[in-house]
């Protein structure tokens, strides 16, 4: 049987989506995200990856960044190519 919650067991994912604001370092990682009227912190850029796709009618182009935040939660950010924006993707519980 298999528990639920922070202390193991199945993961649940929250679909988010809009854009959000974004503090980047030199390096163009996040390492602030406006939640409302708070900023978190960037505890650590889990990983990074970029999809691109549909280049033939609608193009994708968009880079990835799954962080770790200060106060433990897992999000899935990624910044638009063409427009520049940054968009919220999911949360990991």
């Amino acid at each position: 049987m298999g528990s639920t919650g922070r202390g193991g067991g199945d993961q649940v994912t929250e679909l988010l989506e809009g854009i959000v604001e974004v503090r980047t370092g030199t390096d163009g990682r996040p390492v602030a995200v406006r939640n409302g009227s708070v900023w978190r912190r960037v505890a650590e850029v889990v990983n990074t990856w970029r999809v691109e796709t549909d280049w033939w009618r609608i193009p994708v182009c968009r880079d990835y960044v799954r962080c770790l935040l200060n106060d433990g939660d897992c999000v899935d950010l990624y910044r638009d190519l063409e427009t520049g924006e940054w968009h919220r993707e999911r949360r990991y519980d």
